[in-house]
């Protein structure tokens, strides 16, 4: 009778731990708790108001309520506060939905309504805001930012209203400043014939004999062709005292400032912290304590998302340039497919040329980084041959581990004076074994010093063996699948304990087998 009441308090126990346990998952996955995903804190005015999941855009629910309460109000509506929304990573933090989330900003920006003060605008970036006296300083500002990529002058900031029309709500962009009369090409009526005629003529008879000797030119793309801020824009009419009012060099220098930015990258095939931390211009150190991490070995998967501190200004730049130059090139090879040879191996027939040619390109760079290139024409001045490749269509076989776990005893290499031409794990007697690759069984018996052996052929001429097998469950000439149970392992022949002794033949010779292992 007791075991009973205690069997019934361990059931009961389990049922409400697993009530518990289903419940966390429910309300995580409702997006009402934070259990170690990634999330966003927001901020409004230094002050912590709400946390929200990551997939969640904050700032389009902030434009859509501004849009709300502009449309709802008849003047023009200035609104004064200053909104960060945070990246964290914390345990057991509550989640608030979209719809609440809408609720909390449309409350804390319609408090945020200002009455009184001085006419002006309100520049906000993404982790940036200032509030300048007239539209013009804005337009300053926006100067001072361009002016390292756009010595000419050939760009000009204009700042119009958002789409929709909301009252109150700008944004800018960059846009080419249209050539005048003079500076282009067309010479007015009115200068023909005065005293410069003689040398407008003679000028334009030397690009006519330029334009006629390089056809080709006259496509050709070249110095700034676009200008444009990275970054999405938001401007908003106001209302401030004098003295909050910003100073555009100021704010200049502060804008294009290079500062650590929270982000979120998403782990990639092949990543290491080391490798993220370098190609992001941060630390393994940064990435560990934004993160979390206690030491260098922590695992991160494919899809993981981390945060890192990227050193980037406020605002910045996307330039497009065209860029026109010489080079050697190759051209494209000419490949011949061979469908009964495997992709890795090509026989090239014959080497072709190197050619010289003038191309242009459009380069594109943000932030001062080139981000991509791309060809848009070219001049031939010498020909290049194409080469000649015959090239296998067939995927060859590839070779897995063929036990579950192990530990590994012994390397392929010199051991004890000779050379050990596989690679050794310890496993009990009787784990399973499988063929590293699909093929022929060539011999499956007693093999001396290796004990109860498998040899495999496989299509590609490789062989593998797998020695001091228990038991052999193949048998000579059947053919086997990739990751079928060839054998049971054992310590049969000369053999220190149980283990799988396991080797890869190529050409006849044995090879490392984890050079070759998937």
């Amino acid at each position: 009778m007791v075991k009973l009441e205690i069997t019934k308090k361990i059931i009961m126990r389990l049922f409400w731990v697993t009530v518990l346990f289903l419940g966390m998952l429910y309300i995580a996955a409702s997006q009402h708790i934070s259990l170690g995903m990634s999330y966003q804190k927001v901020l409004f005015n230094e002050n912590h108001i709400c946390n929200v999941a990551s997939d969640i855009d904050v700032k389009q629910i902030e434009k859509e309520v501004r849009r709300e309460l502009a449309l709802a109000s008849e003047d023009k509506l200035p609104i004064d506060y200053r909104m960060e929304i945070n990246q964290a990573q914390d345990l057991f933090e509550p989640l608030i939905t979209e719809d609440e989330l809408e609720g909390v900003l449309k409350e804390y920006l319609t408090a945020a309504i200002v009455n009184d003060g001085l006419k002006s605008y309100t520049l906000e970036i993404e982790g940036y805001a200032a509030t300048f006296a007239s539209l013009e300083e804005v337009k300053k500002l926006f100067d001072g930012v361009k002016a390292s990529v756009d010595e000419k002058s050939d760009f000009a900031p204009v700042i119009k209203m958002q789409d929709g029309h909301v009252k109150g709500m700008l944004t800018a962009s960059l846009e080419q400043v249209e050539p005048s009369v003079w500076e282009s090409n067309i010479i007015p009526e009115e200068k023909i014939g005065d005293g410069i005629s003689a040398g407008v003529t003679a000028s334009l008879m030397n690009s006519l004999e330029y334009v006629m000797a390089n056809p080709y030119r006259d496509t050709y793309q070249t110095g700034i062709l676009d200008i444009d801020f990275i970054e999405s824009i938001d401007i908003y009419e106001s209302f401030a005292a004098e003295e909050e009012l910003a100073d555009v060099e100021t704010e200049l220098i502060e804008v294009t400032k290079e500062k650590e930015t929270n982000k979120i990258y998403v782990v990639q095939r092949g990543d290491s912290l080391s490798l993220i931390a370098y190609e992001n211009d941060t630390t393994v150190a940064s990435i560990m304590a934004l993160n979390g991490f206690k030491d260098m070995n922590q695992i991160i998967r494919i899809e993981d998302e981390l945060i890192i501190a990227v050193p980037e200004p406020d605002l910045m730049l996307r330039v497009k340039k065209g860029e026109v130059y010489e080079e050697d090139y190759r051209a494209e090879a000419t490949i011949i497919l061979n469908d009964d040879w495997y992709t890795t191996k090509e026989v090239v027939h014959y080497e072709g040329t190197v050619g010289h040619r003038e191309r242009n390109d459009v380069v594109t760079i943000e932030n001062g980084i080139e981000v991509k290139r791309e060809m848009i024409h070219e001049n031939i001045m010498v020909v290049s041959e194409p080469a000649v490749i015959e090239r296998g269509t067939i995927i060859p076989p590839t070779y897995i581990k063929p036990i579950n776990g192990g530990r590994k005893t012994s390397n392929y290499g010199w051991r004890w004076g000779r050379l050990h031409k596989g690679v050794d794990w310890g496993i009990p007697t009787g784990t399973k074994i499988f063929a590293s690759s699909a093929g022929t069984v060539v011999r499956a018996d007693y093999n001396g010093a290796y004990g109860l052996c498998v040899l495999i052929s496989h299509p590609d001429g490789r062989m593998t063996r797998y020695a001091h097998c228990s038991k052999l469950l193949v048998s000579a000439g059947q053919s086997v699948k990739q990751g079928e149970t060839i054998a049971l392992s054992g310590n049969t022949g000369r053999s220190t304990g149980p283990h799988l002794h396991f080797e890869i033949i190529i050409n006849g010779s044995a090879v490392d087998p984890l050079k070759y292992i998937n």
